[in-house]
């Protein structure tokens, strides 16, 4: 099974090499850096403490357990390893020049090698669900310990591990220990044969993310420039969802002449597309940070590092990647503030959450744009309703804490 899954990703190289080049959403400048995923990377005289995550979502997971680590051990070299562009985005954002930041490399033996001997990592951290054959044989090989945090496997992605559990199997005898978001991961990674003696359960990360230090004055200043209007985000919108999103609004207009549509895409560098999107049905739009007109629909959020203060600001919020079929965003953003949870149908990647919030009676689930409708109508016009909704969301979030601690605790020992 290695040898066929080399030789896939051996023809894919240049395809792939190409897309990261030119193709993968994000700033342009980031992607002129596609030779470190070919390990073309500085040499250093010093181990990393290297942590691997794959996106947007993934940093904004682990946050709050790199910030710990850079607090505890502030004498380490940490590199943090993306693959997409707005994930290194996003990692230079929130961590500046503490880290040092680079693309994670082609899934080859050669590449592979080439990485890890410039990054010379002490200890590999992989965050969530990033199972790289290749990669994990190479750590393995160099004696790098490896240990996953928040670590998880979706229901759904199980169908494919157990389709090539041989492959999978063997990359996880790399691993030395999961730290899993549930005991249903747990299982799921037993079942591709991790021994019982290599998990432990830390609960989800994502209850233990950072409020942004400025956060009360973002907020202030987005509601200034709002104005006193009925105002709605719909943030991390994937393809196929903004049409949706828009023919909500559309039906909120027609009941709320003065609504407003915060929308924030989980790539910015989609701004353009969106635009062309939102005057082909007739509405107005303007930009984050712009003081809004009377006759503006739609503010569009163009950049990274927003959605958190928008979330915070407006009075009802949906969360993307869950009207299509990508999973679901992060649910406990909004929750953290307070709001009603708004998402679709398709919550695969945020099962967890997704029970929590549900159990607790702070989800509200829709399936199409007069449902979507609905659900803000309800918000808007019920302020009850939206205190219960939001209070049920905070408490979820509350009870959740702590996981970086767990985290953190037992990532400790390989550090020592």
């Amino acid at each position: 099974m290695l040898a066929v899954y080399r030789l896939l990703v051996l023809l894919a190289a240049p395809l792939a090499l190409a897309w990261f080049r030119w193709r993968i959403p994000g700033p342009a400048g980031l992607r002129a850096h596609w030779r470190e995923r070919l390990g073309r990377l500085p040499e250093s005289d010093r181990p990393a403490l290297w942590i691997h995550a794959a996106s947007v979502g993934e940093i904004n997971a682990v946050a709050g357990l790199v910030t710990a680590l850079l607090e505890r051990y502030p004498d380490e070299r940490v590199v943090i390893s993306t693959i997409t562009v707005t994930g290194r985005a996003e990692a230079v954002r929130r961590f500046g020049d503490r880290v040092e930041t680079v693309f994670a490399p082609l899934d080859t033996p050669w590449v592979v090698g080439r990485w890890l001997a410039r990054v010379r990592p002490r200890l590999a951290i992989v965050a969530e669900t990033e199972i790289w054959p290749e990669l994990y044989r190479g750590c393995r090989k160099r004696e790098i310990p490896m240990v996953l945090v928040n670590a998880r496997l979706a229901r759904k992605a199980m169908r494919r591990y157990r389709r090539f559990r041989s492959l999978f199997a063997a990359a996880l005898e790399a691993v030395d220990l999961a730290v899993c978001q549930s005991e249903e991961d747990a299982e799921r990674f037993r079942e591709l044969g991790l021994d019982d003696s290599k998990l432990a359960m830390a609960g989800n990360l994502k209850f233990d993310s950072a409020i942004p230090q400025d956060l009360g004055e973002t907020v202030r200043r987005l509601r200034e420039q709002w104005g006193e209007r009925a105002t709605w985000v719909a943030g991390s919108t994937r393809p196929g969802e903004e049409d949706i999103v828009l023919a909500a609004h559309a039906r909120l207009r027609e009941r709320r002449p003065d609504a407003l549509l915060v929308l924030a895409p989980r790539h910015p560098d989609r701004s353009d597309e969106i635009r062309a999107l939102i005057d082909r049905v007739g509405l107005k739009q303007q930009t984050i940070g712009e003081d809004v007109e009377a006759g503006t629909d739609v503010v569009l959020v163009d950049r990274i590092g927003v959605l958190v203060s928008c979330y915070a600001a407006a009075p009802a919020a949906f969360v993307g990647g869950s009207l299509v079929d990508i999973g679901g965003h992060n649910l406990l953003e909004p929750a953290a503030f307070g709001k009603a949870v708004i998402a679709g149908p398709h919550l695969h990647q945020q099962a967890d959450s997704a029970a929590a919030l549900r159990e607790a009676g702070a989800l509200i689930e829709v399936s199409d744009a007069e449902g979507l409708a609905e659900a803000v109508e309800s918000i808007w016009s019920d302020p009850q309703r939206a205190l219960e909704y939001g209070s049920a969301a905070l408490r979820v979030v509350e009870n959740g804490r702590g996981s970086v601690r767990r985290a953190l605790r037992s990532i400790e020992p390989f550090l020592r």
